[in-house]
């Protein structure tokens, strides 16, 4: 079974994984958009992770993409969606705990001399949870239990709001 990476920039997994990004200055494994991947068959992934991609994009095309993602997912086949926390990047700021510097980083994306550096959006765990639901028919949706998957190196940082939506 398939593992994609999907919106994979600098951020590549390792052997098992595919990387698909738009962007060829990153070689990914496929140069395509997340929203519309006909590569790719019915049913035949087992966990398709977006790592820092969702914010990238509007509603609009993160909606696509995980509506795409649960037709790629195998039943009981896993989505993982990983994105900037609002409320913990928030909370910290006016807490005087991080600088305007890193907030506004978080929460306008860093800028590397191309348009797709940007956040488009951002995300609270209330609001990616009810956005992924609107996208598929879920099982369920929780957040992310941190566990380890294999040559998928996944930022855990305490600003790194993590969910996974089983099809």
């Amino acid at each position: 079974m398939l593992k994609l990476n999907c919106g994979s920039g600098q951020r590549k997994f390792g052997e098992g994984w595919t990387n698909i990004d738009t962007n060829p200055r990153w070689s990914p494994d496929v140069i395509a958009d997340c929203a519309s991947m006909p590569m790719f068959e019915d049913g035949s992934a087992e966990v398709i992770v977006f790592h820092h991609c969702a914010e990238h994009t509007t509603l609009g095309g993160s909606e696509a993409a995980f509506r795409e993602a649960y037709r790629i997912l195998c039943p009981g086949g896993s989505m993982l969606v990983f994105v900037p926390d609002l409320n913990a990047l928030t909370r910290a700021w006016l807490q005087g705990r991080i600088t305007d510097y890193i907030f506004c980083v978080n929460l306008h994306g860093a800028y590397m001399d191309d348009e797709a550096d940007l956040h488009k959006w951002s995300f609270t765990y209330q609001s990616l949870r009810e956005h992924i639901g609107k996208s598929a028919p879920w099982k369920w949706i929780e957040r992310f239990n941190k566990h380890a998957i294999p040559n998928a190196p996944i930022a855990d940082d305490w600003w790194i709001l993590g969910i996974e939506a089983v099809k």
